[in-house]
């Protein structure tokens, strides 16, 4: 549980980072260092990551949850378009980890 909590984690610190720097109005502003300073933390959790996780386990995971969470973002946030064939890519991704979640068991 914890260590789903931190790839939670992990995922929602990047996500965060990301959109801030996105809707800064300049890289020397406070809304893109305070996006930069999420996205960095996120790091430092996804080198935690790596010490509960084996690599093939952890990114597959983690990439996957990144590129469904950006989708959400970018269309709930941002008001970009999420288009069909974005959905059709988002179920799949979401299938996938699913898979990946449910029949393979992470080595310590």
């Amino acid at each position: 549980m914890i260590r789903a909590a931190i790839l939670l984690a992990y995922v929602a610190m990047s996500l965060a980072g990301l959109y801030n720097m996105k809707r800064a109005e300049s890289l020397l502003g406070w809304q893109f260092a305070a996006g930069f300073a999420m996205y960095v933390a996120g790091f430092g959790v996804w080198l935690a990551i790596l010490r509960l996780y084996p690599l093939s386990f952890a990114f597959p995971l983690a990439a996957g949850a990144l590129v469904v969470g950006t989708q959400l973002v970018g269309w709930l946030l941002l008001g970009e378009t999420l288009a069909p064939h974005r959905l059709v890519g988002v179920g799949l991704i979401l299938a996938g980890l699913v898979s990946l979640a449910a029949f393979e068991t992470p080595a310590s």
